[in-house]
């Protein structure tokens, strides 16, 4: 019978990450630093009125309700 030998064994070696909280990068379009001298302005963001379509579709579905319940 042939005999080996078991104490020399190939054992791999596995790093431990550095230790301390781990934060994911920022958000898309989140600053990630202080604004420098020499960058460009940053571009105005234009906001326009939708009217007041919210409230005449709120409208429409309470009188859809009124309607409905009256019917039924």
């Amino acid at each position: 019978m042939l005999q080996t030998d078991h104490s020399q064994s190939s054992a791999a070696v596995v790093e431990k990450p550095p230790q301390g909280q781990y934060t994911g990068p920022p958000p898309i379009g989140y600053p990630t630093r202080d604004v420098m001298l020499g960058d460009p302005p940053a571009a105005a963001v234009e906001t326009k009125s939708k009217g007041d379509g919210f409230w005449k579709g709120c409208c429409a579905a309470i009188c859809c309700c009124c309607v409905l319940d009256a019917c039924f």
